[in-house]
C-alpha cells in the first residue's frame, strides 16, 4: 500500500483542492482545509513543505512523519522526478501544463483571479503564503504590512520589494507565469497518473482511477 499520495502541479493550477478530492476517499486521511473565497488552502501532513521555493538540500530539511494506516494526501510544487529520490515507490498525480491555447489563457485567468486577487482569513495563513513563496526572512515591517487588507497579488509586490499598486502586481504576475512553461509535461506510468488543467472541470473519472490504484494493494 502506498504511504502517500503526492499531487504535483504548477502553482495556482488547482492542486490543493484535487489534493482535498482525492484525500475523501475511504482510503486517505482526509486534509483539514480553509476556503478563501474561490481557492482551497489545505494542511497536510508536512505542513505544506512541498508548496514552499525549491530547496536543494529539501531531504535533509524535511520533517519526519509516521505512516498511519491511511494514506496521507500530499500537495506538492515539487515535481516526481525530484520526489521519487525519496519516495521512489508512492502515487504520484500530475496536473500537467495546459496543452491548448484556451486552456493557458484559462489557466491564467484563474491564477489571477483565484489566488492573486484573493485574501487570507487570518495573519498565520498570510505568513505562509510568504513562505511558500519566497525564502525571504520576514522583517517587522513587513509583518505589519500583512496584518493589513491586502491581497495574494499585494504580498508579492511586498516580497519584491515594490510600492503596493496593481501594476506592480500584473507586471509580477506575468513574470511568474513565464517561469512556470513546461515544468509539468509528465506521460502516464505505473506510479504516475496524469491529467490536464483543462480536464479539471470533472474529475470523477480521475479520483475512480486513483481510488482503483488504492484498491488493489494492502498495507
Amino acid at each position: 500500500m502506498y504511504n502517500f499520495i503526492f499531487v504535483c502541479y504548477n502553482h495556482g493550477a488547482g492542486g490543493e483542492n484535487l489534493a482535498l478530492q482525492i484525500s475523501k476517499s475511504k482510503y486517505c486521511n482526509t486534509l483539514a482545509y480553509d476556503k478563501m473565497g474561490y481557492r482551497t488552502w489545505t494542511y497536510d501532513i508536512f505542513d505544506k513543505f512541498f508548496l514552499k521555493p525549491f530547496d536543494k538540500n529539501w531531504q535533509n530539511k524535511l520533517k519526519q512523519v509516521a505512516p498511519t494506516t491511511l494514506v496521507d494526501v500530499v500537495p506538492s510544487h515539487y515535481s516526481p522526478a525530484e520526489l521519487k529520490k525519496k519516495f521512489p515507490n508512492e502515487l504520484y498525480v500530475v496536473i500537467n501544463y495546459p496543452t491548448t491555447s484556451k486552456g493557458l489563457v484559462e489557466y491564467r485567468q484563474a491564477v489571477y483571479q483565484k489566488v492573486w486577487l484573493s485574501k487570507h482569513n487570518t495573519l498565520q495563513q498570510k505568513v505562509g503564503y510568504w513562505k511558500n513563496n519566497t525564502n525571504k526572512a520576514l522583517t517587522r515591517d513587513n509583518v505589519k504590512k500583512l496584518s493589513k487588507n491586502i491581497t495574494n497579488g499585494d504580498i508579492e509586490c511586498i516580497i519584491a520589494d515594490m510600492p503596493i499598486n496593481k501594476k506592480n502586481a500584473k507586471l509580477l504576475f506575468k513574470t511568474k507565469m513565464l517561469k512556470m512553461k513546461d515544468k509539468f509535461n509528465f506521460k502516464q506510468k505505473q506510479n504516475i497518473i496524469v491529467t490536464t488543467y483543462e480536464k479539471l472541470s470533472n474529475i470523477n473519472s480521475l479520483l475512480k482511477l486513483v481510488n482503483s490504484r488504492l484498491t488493489t494493494l494492502e498495507k
